[in-house]
């Protein structure tokens, strides 16, 4: 009995996962594949199976290379997909991303631009300096720095979502140093003015951050006040701060927006991305749902970003340990914390936006489809575990 046949399908799944968050060849690649493609293929795991009402019998799992051959392990997915309560699919577009140097859907020759509907998100390149690059650097990309490590922070399985809220009288009147200016500089940003008309009613500032494996993604959602307890409550607007190394070769697959809110009865038609990249701010309007794709291959490093999100009212939730919408630490600040409120020591820009430009998203004319491939066009609108994303 080899290897994989001594584990459960669940176990073989599991497994590539595991390889699969911490490739570094195209090797781990193939195995988190054969992993798959095993457990997918499996007699036990498909002669279990349901037929859900349809009348159809069970398939037995075929002999060969890991159970299937390739055409048959792509059907196999669909209906294993379909057997554990998937319903529709992300576009092969969004998990197949193209570079932003390529071309969008959108940009053909046969295209009406006019007639395009302006995204939800704008993408300031060079918004951060190298000084303040560093500086985030120093907090959150190790993964043992003091902010992962003093709120136990974990990719797999997932730590609770927490954060911070400030409030921008704090700020005004008290400053917190790097991380007051760094809040300041996105509420005057000239690129975010014309676009947000409503970002100078902020009254509230709410920060996370995360920091991932190349290959791990984050479902989509919307952001809401106490991850929507008590009714969705979306900010002003949310952005992203891109914390990367280097100019190329950024480890993290990219951050999508749709043109789907809640009060949506359907799903998104459309969605913009951003990859990730060094001194990159993304800002979009908090009312849109929005995610992160897995990253395609291999790449060393990890995929590490702040965000902030812009209130006019959110309630800070004060309580032991970490949690959502804590106070931002004020007295006894720990290491994470004094670090960000320490103010900078170089000299101030006069204008801090001079390097500052726009940059086009990805433009994607599908953001969902069937298991099979093909246009989602019904009206219903699955719920979030119903939609595969790819990881």
């Amino acid at each position: 009995m080899t290897e994989v046949e001594e584990r459960t399908p669940l176990e073989a799944a599991q497994k590539a996962r595991e390889i699969w968050l911490n490739a570094k060849k195209q090797s781990d690649l193939d195995e988190v594949e054969r992993l798959y493609r095993w457990a997918l293929s499996s007699k036990k795991n498909l002669e279990t199976d349901d037929d859900g009402g349809s009348g159809r019998p069970k398939k037995k799992a075929k002999q060969g290379h890991c159970g299937l051959d390739r055409s048959d392990y792509i059907n196999a997915s669909k209906e294993r997909l379909a057997s554990i309560g998937f319903t529709c699919r992300l576009a092969k577009r969004v998990l197949d991303y193209p570079d932003e140097s390529k071309e969008s859907d959108d940009s053909s020759p046969n295209a009406d631009h006019k007639q395009q509907k302006a995204p939800p998100c704008t993408i300031v390149d060079n918004f951060l300096s190298q000084a303040e690059l560093e500086r985030l650097q120093s907090v959150f990309q190790s993964t043992t720095a003091n902010y992962w490590t003093s709120h136990d922070y974990a990719v797999e399985p997932p730590s609770p979502y927490f954060s911070y809220v400030l409030s921008l009288e704090q700020i005004e009147t008290n400053g917190f140093g790097f991380i007051g200016e760094l809040i300041q500089k996105v509420l005057h940003c000239p690129q975010l003015a014309e676009k947000f008309p409503k970002l100078p009613n902020t009254r509230y500032v709410e920060m996370w951050a995360h920091n991932r494996p190349h290959a791990s993604g984050h479902q989509l959602h919307f952001d809401s006040d106490d991850e929507g307890r008590g009714g969705v409550r979306n900010p002003i607007i949310s952005t992203i701060l891109y914390i990367a190394d280097g100019d190329d070769d950024i480890a993290g697959g990219p951050s999508m927006v749709t043109n789907q809110k809640l009060s949506d009865e359907k799903l998104a038609t459309k969605g913009w991305m951003s990859s990730p990249k060094p001194y990159r701010l993304v800002a979009f309007d908090g009312r849109y749902l929005h995610g992160v794709v897995p990253g395609k291959g291999t790449q060393e490093g990890r995929r590490v970003t702040l965000m902030f999100a812009f209130w006019d009212e959110i309630k800070i939730r004060r309580g032991l340990g970490p949690g959502s919408a804590r106070p931002f630490p004020k007295n006894i600040l720990p290491p994470w914390a004094s670090q960000l409120a320490k103010p900078m020591e170089t000299a101030e820009n006069e204008n801090q936006y001079d390097n500052c430009k726009t940059a086009e998203p990805i433009k994607l004319d599908r953001v969902y489809e069937t298991l099979d491939g093909k246009a989602w066009n019904k009206q219903e609108m699955p719920a979030y575990d119903e939609v595969f994303q790819g990881f």
